[in-house]
């Protein structure tokens, strides 16, 4: 952690008072921090899960922003199972728990599992959730590619933008359920988290900014390849006569 942050001292005052006070349950980081991806700017993102009957007063007294760029959370654990529930309005949040380990635990391991179980799309939920996301690829694909031919490069552009994120969606959750990081993170996770399957595609993919027909193409046969060996053909398939126009 950085020596010379303003917030370094707050932050240490509450690790401290989460190690003293057995009120408090669990006491960990988030933000880039809570990953070991901090600089010299980064705030001091805290979360600390306390018991039930404590809850509004340990909230009154520390959540919120403190001095200077000192974040503090207050949750039960109830609160911290509730948040960024898959399907919820905050599941957009899960991947702050990726790579994020508990600096304070006195529920053996509870937190962490928590923490550990948020960070990727629930097993029962992987399948569906790669067919939509591929699916929604292709469509922005098959999108981008009508725009070139009509003569239209920018539509193409964004078009051809908005589908990175759900190619990158079903490329991690190949892994295993791994949630795609925020675009913050990405050439990091690439690097020291490789993907067993499609690392290569995950790499090309912000080559959409810039679409060509090419570029399109070439990205859609490689998926096609990678996908179909997983058992996902049967979107590729559903797209008919539709998916061999997109094709070289």
């Amino acid at each position: 952690m950085s020596q010379d942050h303003p917030d370094r001292p707050r932050y240490f005052d509450l690790l401290a008072l989460a190690e003293a006070e057995a009120d408090v349950l669990a006491f960990w980081l988030t933000g880039s921090r809570g990953k070991g991806r901090e600089t010299g700017a980064s705030d001091y993102d805290c979360v600390l899960i306390v018991r039930d009957e404590v809850f509004e007063d340990w909230r009154a007294r520390h959540a919120g922003r403190g001095r200077g760029a000192t974040d503090c959370t207050v949750m039960t654990l109830e609160g911290l199972r509730a948040h960024a529930a898959w399907g919820g309005p905050d599941a957009w949040d899960r991947y702050s728990y990726a790579h994020v380990p508990v600096l304070v635990d006195r529920t053996d391991g509870l937190c962490q599992q928590i923490i550990d179980e948020k960070a990727r799309v629930p097993p029962a939920e992987i399948t569906g959730f790669i067919d939509r996301s591929l699916d929604h690829y292709l469509n922005q694909t098959y999108r981008a590619l009508k725009c070139l031919r009509d003569g239209l490069p920018s539509a193409a552009q964004l078009e051809a933008a908005e589908g990175i994120a759900p190619l990158l969606d079903a490329l991690f959750a190949l892994d295993g359920g791994r949630l795609r990081p925020f675009y913050k993170y990405l050439a990091w996770e690439l690097a020291d988290h490789p993907l067993p399957a499609g690392q290569a595609l995950a790499l090309k993919a912000p080559s959409l900014l810039e679409p060509r027909p090419r570029t399109l193409r070439g990205l859609l046969v490689e998926a096609e390849r990678l996908f179909r060996a997983a058992d996902h053909g049967a979107v590729f398939d559903a797209w008919g006569s539709d998916l061999a126009w997109m094709l070289p």
